[in-house]
């Protein structure tokens, strides 16, 4: 047998062939155990981490790959090695040196005779021995722990481990293992993480009010196995919120953001995130309401208004529709009607109670941003409810509520105001008012209306009328006109009436709206005439009041001048003189206020073409000369008594002291006229000193001749005026000297208090003279008006009968010879009115009667006894008296015919008193 013909015994392959398999499974066993162990572990990585947060999907694959380096690189490389490494036997055996070295290397050289690789002249018997020898060693060894570094139980340990824990997770939370190994196979899926806190959905992003509290609530889904007792939310930068759970839900209030930011929502193992997107509110920007009047106002055209406000004021039955506009666009909208028992005007909100009764919706429609209702018919007060949600979501911070105010359709408000109050006026004068009318829904037309006020003497059958005065229209709520009023243009007969404005507006059922009332006397022109006298003694009354006081000042004023110095040097006395003064100033003060009340009368007087020119114009002159003493004249007395109280003072400190200012400013400032030949004084006339303040004097007549005497400069004033008195009367003209002697002073010289108490007397002395005669002047008119005023009184008074002779006339045929108490109702009445009537008018004229028996005793007049004699002898009041009973009994025949007599028998007087007056016509 040659070398070449060797082969390896049966027994050595096949321990060898086992050796080489046991290696292998042992080392594929470690690397499997190894590449589980990664698996597991990568699963195990993500089932815990998906317990806490929802592992992304990077992390996860990162993992899976992390956990799959054993299985897929490791396990390979260990199969190369141990498989692919050991398919021969001369492999094998080098394995075995590793347990054992001297068989392994005698393994390998049997291995490498067998297959021919040794020394070809070398003995094939001594190699067939090597290798039966080294047979017989390996059938009886036992090669099962010659593996080298067998680890695959430690393996097996190790990857149980997490294997047992994975194969738990799947069996006892399958829901948690199952999707926890679905994102670790997969990660590249979106596989929603599991957890066992379930919620229902929740938005990936919310868009909250902006700058305001908000709520997000978190309800537990049916499916959860986990119920937290609280959940947290974690805004960045700012406290988290926590939540305790009530009925499976949580509801956080988060703080009012600001700016975009993330939410996290922790409850038990969810981990959420939510985006959070401040925007404001949608808020109202415009709210208009469109209005149909009701028909009877007019209107052409419906009314838009803006009620932004929440209050609108609408009559009752109108129809209105709202269209509001909010400041972004809409998704839906409501609007809901319902009856309002709030005070629309306190601005109290709606009771859930009136919000729950009689709702109905309105919204018509919703276009874009605007919500527009249907029309609204108004029959009582009610309230609309506006609520909205935009495109963001985003609802209005609470309702608006639009009141509703039902209103009844209100008379006009109507102003008059006469341009020139008075309330006395004649029959051809024009009356100015100024008409103001204003209402809601448009003025129909204003004007005038009077009234008669009844009065059975003057004014038995009292008139009442009106006139338009301009018309408006269904659009004008304010109307203004000048209204005027004339009694002889308007056909109104001279009588006391209320005269008022109306307006009336487009409401059928409206009232008439009337203003103030005035009341005017209107007077034909003898009336007038009458009524001014009247006036003029009043006020001449009133001008002889002060007359007395000031003779009642006067005599006191005399006995202050009878006093001695030292009289007047007493404290008293100077009281006594400043009290004069400040009497003699009010009195001034009220003869001014007397004189202003004439000229207001003159005025009045000037109107009526019945007054005497004459007498108007004396009297005005009279006015002027009052108004010249009150301001002037009187003023200056006070001032001169003024002088005098303060000149006690300075004369009981220095006796010898000369004239005070006053005095001697009131030298200085009389004017002289005459011839002035001395050439150191000035000439006569010159001019008062400028800074002389005080009124001048009565002008003087001065001759000043000259003469070899020096005049001292301190004497110079005294030359240069001539001697006075008071100062204030005119007198002689006078011759001075220039440079005489001054006169000595005697011892009983009065002093400075004594010289103006005495100018004062002096010039209230000429005051009340022009005064006097003032009062005689307007005596003589006041009794020429008093008979031209008998002379209108009795032709008043036959007009008076007349008019009851016609009343009676018109009632002839009614009740003609008729006895008195089968008269009907209304038959009695006018008889009883016309019977009072006569009675009023005997006892006015017994007021003539009586007037005209003064007049004659002041007059004396022939004419005047002749017709009191007559009234006398015909006992004419009493006859009128009667003739009232002799209405009531109905004799109306006979009454007429008396009433005529009278009315002629009065006429007759009235012309004989007729005179020329003094004061023209």
């Amino acid at each position: 047998m040659s070398v070449h013909e060797l082969r390896l015994p049966e027994t050595t392959t096949r321990r060898l062939i086992e050796f080489r398999r046991k290696v292998r499974a042992i080392k594929i066993a470690e690397g499997v155990l190894a590449g589980l162990f990664g698996l597991a572990v990568s699963y195990i990585a993500v089932f815990t981490l998906d317990r806490f947060v929802d592992t992304p999907a990077l992390l996860r694959g990162m993992i899976l790959v992390a956990g799959s380096v054993g299985m897929g690189i490791f396990f390979p490389l260990k199969c190369h090695r141990w498989v692919w490494k050991t398919r021969r036997m001369e492999q094998v055996a080098t394995l075995l040196k590793h347990r054992f070295p001297s068989l392994g290397d005698q393994l390998l050289g049997v291995v490498e005779l067998a297959r021919g690789d040794g020394p070809r002249d070398s003995s094939a018997t001594l190699a067939h021995a090597a290798i039966n020898q080294v047979d017989s060693i390996v059938r009886d060894r036992d090669f099962s722990d010659a593996v080298p570094k067998p680890r695959h139980r430690s393996w097996a340990v190790i990857a149980g481990v997490p294997l047992a824990l994975m194969l738990l997770a799947l069996l006892i939370v399958p829901a948690a293992g199952t999707n926890a190994l679905a994102r670790w196979l997969t990660p590249w899926r979106n596989v929603e993480r599991y957890t066992f806190t379930q919620l229902q959905p929740l938005p990936e992003s919310i868009v909250v009010p902006h700058g305001e509290e908000f709520s997000l609530e978190a309800e537990l889904a049916k499916s959860t196995e986990w119920t937290p007792s609280a959940g947290t939310v974690h805004v960045s930068g700012q406290v988290p919120v926590r939540s305790e759970r009530k009925d499976n839900r949580y509801d956080f209030l988060v703080p009012p953001q600001t700016e975009n930011t993330a939410l996290n929502l922790r409850i038990g193992d969810v981990r959420e995130s939510i985006e959070v997107q401040p925007a404001t509110r949608p808020e109202l920007k415009a709210m208009q309401a469109t209005v149909k009047l009701p028909a009877y106002l007019q209107r052409t055209s419906d009314v838009t208004t803006d009620v932004r406000g929440g209050v609108i004021s609408l009559v009752k039955g109108a129809v209105a529709s709202f269209e509001a506009e909010v400041s972004r666009k809409l998704t839906e909208a409501t609007a809901k009607t319902s009856h309002d028992d709030s005070n629309a005007d306190n601005g109290d909100a709606i009771s859930p109670e009136t919000e729950q009764r009689d709702q109905s919706p309105v919204v018509q429609q919703v276009r874009e941003n605007r919500i527009v209702t249907n029309p609204i018919a108004v029959a009582d007060s009610a309230a609309v409810s506006f609520e909205w949600k935009d495109e963001l979501g985003l609802e209005s911070k609470s309702p608006f509520i639009l009141r509703i105010k039902a209103i009844e359709d209100t008379n006009p408000m109507i102003a008059c105001v006469q341009k020139d109050p008075q309330q006395v006026v004649l029959s051809t004068d024009t009356i100015t008012f100024d008409l103001h009318a204003d209402d809601d829904f448009g003025v129909k037309q204003i004007g005038l209306e009077w009234n008669g006020i009844e009065d059975p003497l003057r004014n038995p059958n009292p008139d009442a009328g009106g006139k338009v005065v301009s018309g408006g229209s269904p659009e004008a709520t304010a109307l203004q006109a000048v209204a005027t009023f004339c009694a002889d243009t308007d056909n109104v007969p001279a009588q006391t009436l209320e005269v008022r404005a109306y307006a009336d507006d487009y409401k059928p059922e409206g009232g008439r709206a009337y203003s103030p009332t005035y009341v005017l006397h209107v007077m034909t022109p003898a009336d007038h005439a009458v009524w001014m006298a009247a006036q003029l003694r009043r006020w001449a009354s009133r001008a002889d009041d002060v007359y007395e006081e000031e003779m009642r000042l006067h005599d006191a004023n005399r006995e202050l001048r009878r006093m001695d110095q030292d009289e007047l040097q007493q404290p008293e006395t100077r009281r006594r003189i400043e009290q004069q003064a400040a009497a003699e100033r009010a009195n001034a003060n009220r003869l001014g206020g007397v004189t202003i009340q004439g000229n207001q009368l003159i005025e009045q007087a000037l109107r009526n073409p019945e007054m005497m020119v004459g007498h108007l114009e004396t009297w005005a002159q009279a006015l002027k000369k009052l108004e010249e003493i009150a301001d002037n004249r009187m003023p200056s007395v006070a001032d001169l008594l003024d002088e005098a109280a303060k000149n006690t003072v300075k004369s009981a400190a220095k006796p010898n002291t000369p004239a005070g200012p006053r005095s001697a400013s009131m030298k200085k400032s009389s004017p002289a006229v005459g011839n002035n030949r001395s050439e150191q004084s000035p000439k006569p006339g010159g001019s008062p000193d400028e800074n002389d303040q005080q009124k001048p004097s009565v002008p003087q007549i001065v001759d000043v001749e000259s003469g070899f005497n020096e005049t001292d400069d301190k004497d110079k004033d005294e030359n240069d005026q001539p001697p006075s008195k008071g100062g204030s009367k005119l007198g002689l003209p006078s011759t001075v000297l220039q440079g005489g002697p001054k006169p000595k002073k005697e011892d009983g010289q009065q002093c400075p208090a004594q010289e103006q108490v005495d100018e004062a007397v002096e010039e209230q002395t000429d005051l009340l003279a022009d005064f006097e005669k003032i009062r005689e002047e307007l005596q003589g008119i006041l009794d020429d008006l008093e008979n031209s005023t008998f002379v209108k009184r009795f032709k008043s008074a036959s007009r008076k009968q007349l008019e009851v002779a016609a009343d009676l006339n018109r009632t002839l045929f009614k009740g003609f010879g008729v006895d008195s108490m089968k008269l009907d109702e209304r038959q009695q009445e006018q008889s009883g009115r016309i019977a009072e009537r006569e009675e009023l008018q005997s006892r006015h004229v017994w007021t003539i009667q009586s007037d005209l028996e003064a007049y004659f005793g002041r007059k004396r007049d022939k004419k005047l006894g002749r017709i009191l004699e007559e009234m006398e002898g015909t006992e004419v009041v009493r006859r009128i008296g009667e003739l009232g009973g002799r209405v009531r009994a109905n004799m109306s025949g006979e009454s007429i015919s008396r009433a005529e007599f009278w009315a002629d028998t009065l006429d007759r007087w009235g012309e004989e008193l007729v005179s020329p007056s003094p004061g023209g016509t």
